[in-house]
């Protein structure tokens, strides 16, 4: 899936089904990566999660009838650990990250120093290591999960915003290189959505920072919303884009 060969052409019934698909998810054991896992393994996906969380991981992927493996994204051993362990990778969705939360004032050297090693660096290092193989097979989709903040800036989130401003120009970077090889690389940037990660820091964060006022859809997006999102675009039916960054946050960064 997302595999299609330039011109073919497929039934519409065919575009989401990833049967024989090894898909890698990080960050799978909450949030955007567990819906996102479950969309996959509901069109029929060969799952491969990754998680700092053990037993948690472990537990999903024995629900859903795939392989756990315990990672963390900020240490560059056990990057390239996973990569080793989990072999061919068809899709790799790129969702594990940290946020830091404090006025630029306020953050420290270790802190930018975290977000940097877990929000860039471990995703640079695993789109190298799951794209080499992509490369030399000629065929593979790789998405990593961006922000809105990338894009308007984001109060107490100064240096997590600029990550993800990198990261969706490593996406373009990436799809130029390794488009000729029949490699897509995209990039999904979501606005305010309730996941444990924000829900932990939006009695801080999210106070006086203008918030839903600033939305024109009036609300939160939802976790479901952004894995079918990430479905399509590592589908069939987005075979044709390449180095886009969708940003999917209900209009926040129109006003």
């Amino acid at each position: 899936m997302g595999l299609a060969k330039a011109g073919a052409a497929l039934k519409v019934d065919s575009l989401l089904d990833f049967k024989g698909h090894r898909v890698l998810i990080t960050g799978a054991a909450n949030g955007f990566g567990e819906a996102i896992a479950r969309k996959f393994q509901a069109h029929g996906a060969t799952l491969l999660l990754a998680d700092i969380e053990l037993e948690r991981i472990q537990s999903l992927a024995a629900e859903l009838g795939g392989v756990g493996y315990q990672f963390d994204q900020s240490d560059s051993v056990s990057v390239d650990r996973l990569c080793q362990a989990v072999g061919e990778v068809d899709i790799l969705v790129n969702n594990a990250g940290i946020l830091i939360a404090k006025p630029l004032l306020s953050m420290s050297v270790q802190d930018v120093q975290a977000l940097v090693a877990t929000d860039f660096v471990g995703v640079w290092q695993l789109m190298r290591g799951v794209g080499e193989g992509m490369v030399s097979r000629k065929k593979g989709v790789i998405l990593s999960i961006g922000s809105q903040t990338a894009f308007c800036g984001g109060e107490n989130r100064g240096i997590y915003a600029s990550m993800k401003a990198a990261v969706s120009q490593l996406t373009r970077a990436a799809a130029v290189e390794w488009g000729p090889s029949g490699v897509r690389v995209v990039c999904l940037a979501p606005g305010r959505s309730l996941t444990r990660m924000t829900q932990t820091t939006a009695a801080t964060t999210y106070k006086g920072d203008r918030g839903l006022e600033r939305v024109p859809l009036g609300r939160w997006g939802a976790t479901d919303e952004v894995a079918n999102m990430t479905l399509f675009l590592c589908s069939d039916a987005a075979s044709y884009v390449t180095g886009e960054t969708l940003i999917a946050d209900g209009g926040y960064v129109l006003g």
